[in-house]
């Protein structure tokens, strides 16, 4: 089946580079591009400034979409909304099937250090896998996935994600193991960790293990561990569950979504 990514764009530079990540990712994987822009406030606003109208968006819309086609030889539609992003996107991805989100962000500026991000409030509303990207470029794709394991038993989707990206840009999978101390939670994530292995193994999915260390915060080394083997992705879990809660000011997800490093960051969600 032929998947479809969605990207959103507010016409930045980061934005731009989302594109770029998501044209490289649909040519790999044989998938559909759709772009979209909500138009809300701060669009209309830039249009009043301008002396422009709303065709503007469609217009900046269809210059990327040729750009794209021409350079990927891929197709690409677009679609032009109005509203609140949090309500739009939500809709259009039922509404179109969309297999996966794919936005940059400008990371937390401002109020939001208080607030909580505007990429934080999108993925919270969505119940598709989301790729997040800053300013780092595709280059050659991603060669190097990370992969946190904690007490977490829900890996369905992050670990199909994960295969299927892995089997498509021939990339190595680094599991980086939360050192747990507890016996009978130990226990459990080596049930998962077998379960991880197999299906790797199954797909010939070439994949390394490490465990962190015990004393050090585990979010914090799974950055450290991603920059030192020169991660071009870490999946995460974004799903509220016992150990990676929801999206909180501060959450560990936050931290690793904002990396300074600017390593893209795919988002499973195992919501219902």
């Amino acid at each position: 089946m032929t998947k479809s990514i969605l990207v959103p764009t507010d016409f930045s530079l980061v934005c731009e580079n989302a594109m770029m990540h998501a044209a490289g990712i649909a040519k790999q994987i044989k998938a559909n591009l759709i772009l979209t822009h909500v138009i809300n406030k701060d669009t209309r606003i830039y249009l009043k400034k301008n002396n422009q109208s709303k065709e503007t968006v469609s217009d900046y819309l269809r210059d990327y979409q040729k750009r794209l086609m021409e350079q990927f030889g891929l197709r690409v539609d677009f679609r032009v909304l109005e509203g609140r992003i949090t309500e739009q996107i939500p809709k259009l991805i039922k509404e179109l099937g969309i297999d996966l989100l794919m936005f940059g962000t400008h990371g937390k500026k401002g109020m939001q250090i208080i607030t909580g991000s505007h990429a934080m409030k999108l993925i919270s509303v969505i119940d598709i896998p989301v790729l997040v990207v800053q300013k780092r470029g595709f280059d050659s794709g991603y060669k190097t996935i990370v992969f946190p394991v904690n007490k977490s038993t829900q890996y369905n989707t992050k670990l199909d994600w994960t295969i299927f990206i892995a089997s498509s840009f021939g990339a190595t999978v680094k599991l980086f193991i939360y050192n747990e101390t507890r016996k009978k939670v130990r226990v459990k994530m080596e049930t998962v960790l077998r379960n991880i292995r197999s299906a790797f193994s199954a797909h010939k999915i070439n994949f390394t293990e490490d465990t962190a260390k015990f004393e050090a915060n585990f979010p914090k080394q799974i950055m450290e561990f991603a920059i030192s083997n020169s991660a071009q992705l870490i999946n995460i879990k974004v799903d509220n569950d016992e150990f990676e809660p929801s999206f909180i000011v501060g959450s560990p997800e936050e931290k690793i979504l904002f990396n300074t490093a600017q390593i893209p960051v795919f988002c499973a969600q195992q919501k219902p």
